[in-house]
């Protein structure tokens, strides 16, 4: 009976101690050769759109570039109507007239519109002499009438003794409306003034003396 019980104890034994040694060498078990590399795997799909940048800063002005080549002359316009053109005269005489009272001096002119207004100057020298306290008067007439439209265009020359003699250039200008078209006679008058007695008028002398007839559009 010992023997058989030393003999179990053995195997038990021997079973430890195999079992120790085995564990001690799976600790230093070698290490085998890297293998074989893997294939390339698929390729994935497209991701989704990204949005827009946003817009970059404003680039410097570039170079003027070279000028183009000369076009091609365009086509000949349509013809235009004709402006009208300045309706006026002038009548000039070199005469002195010693005439007190009436008529110096008129100028034909021929006024194309009723609607329009006449523009009249006069030059020339004027002269009153040999009494004081005196006074004349040049005016303007058309077809023997004075303007109405709106008012007389006339200039006076009033002295204070009869020593004065001098000529004195004179100057006369105004507009008239209200004058029918067609010829109308355009004169320069000498008279008396209002509330003086008649005296020794001049009208010109040593000189040009001129009226300037001119149609223009009325005044509004």
């Amino acid at each position: 009976m010992k023997e058989g019980n030393l003999f179990v104890w053995c195997l038990l034994f021997l079973s430890a101690v195999s079992s120790t040694a085995f564990a001690k060498n799976s600790n230093t078990c070698l290490q085998g050769s890297p293998g074989l590399p893997g294939r390339n795997g698929v390729n994935g799909h497209n991701g989704l759109p990204g949005r827009d940048g946003r817009d970059g800063a404003k680039g410097e002005k570039g170079v003027a570039g070279t000028p183009g080549s000369r076009g091609e002359k365009g086509e000949m316009g349509a013809s235009g109507t004709d402006t009208d053109h300045r309706n006026r005269k002038q009548c000039a005489w070199k005469s002195g007239n010693s005439r007190d009272i009436g008529l110096i001096k008129d100028c034909q002119f021929a006024k194309i519109k009723d609607d329009t207004a006449l523009r009249v100057v006069y030059q020339g020298n004027l002269y009153l002499g040999g009494c004081g306290g005196c006074c004349k008067r040049w005016f303007i007439t058309f077809n023997g009438a004075e303007c109405s439209g709106p008012m007389p265009i006339d200039a006076v020359l009033w002295i204070r003794n009869k020593d004065e003699d001098n000529y004195r250039p004179g100057f006369i200008e105004g507009y008239c409306n209200n004058i029918h078209k067609g010829k109308i006679r355009v004169g320069i008058n000498i008279g008396n003034c209002v509330g003086y007695g008649n005296s020794n008028g001049y009208t010109g002398w040593n000189s040009v003396s001129r009226l300037i007839i001119e149609e223009v559009p009325r005044s509004r």
